[in-house]
């Protein structure tokens, strides 16, 4: 059964949306897909890169509206990444950072969760397609030295 964790809430919400992809993962199963879920808790950050290096997939979150670090550090991994994004918060990112014009995250919410997942099951060449879209992306993106020149540059117009 699942057990809601404190860090999932927010003022008394879930807000990452774990229940559906338990779920969709159960429905898959069901169907006969060899699918688990893997629920991680109650671990140091210093020891997630671990758990997040075995997983085929990751599912972000499918409320909230937005990546966070999990989905960071699984697209660095070259994983697939399915997360909810809220319409308005794509918009000012794409139009933050005009380089680019999508994303690799596989898009889904608590009604479409289970269809994402499951095309990932099914097509291996998608699932490495966007797994290597995601690693790109993290390259470009989430670079270090890039962020920091940049970084820098803004603090000397101040």
């Amino acid at each position: 059964a699942y057990r809601e964790k404190s860090g999932r809430n927010w003022k008394g919400k879930n807000i990452k949306g774990s229940p559906f992809v338990l779920a969709a993962v159960e429905r898959l199963k069901e169907e006969g897909y060899p699918v688990q879920y893997f629920y991680i808790t109650d671990k140091p950050s210093n020891q997630m890169r671990f758990y997040q290096a075995q997983a085929d997939l990751v599912v972000e979150q499918l409320i909230y509206g937005s990546w966070g670090s999990t989905g960071v550090e699984t697209m660095a991994l070259g994983k697939p990444v399915i997360c909810y994004l809220r319409p308005s918060w794509k918009a000012f990112f794409l139009n933050i950072f005009p380089e680019y014009n999508e994303l690799p995250i596989i898009e889904a919410n608590t009604n479409t969760v289970y269809e994402a997942i499951k095309k990932l099951v099914e097509d291996p060449n998608y699932r490495k397609l966007k797994g290597k879209a995601s690693r790109q992306f993290a390259e470009a993106h989430f670079d270090p030295e890039k962020n920091t020149q940049e970084f820098i540059k803004m603090l000397e117009t101040l």
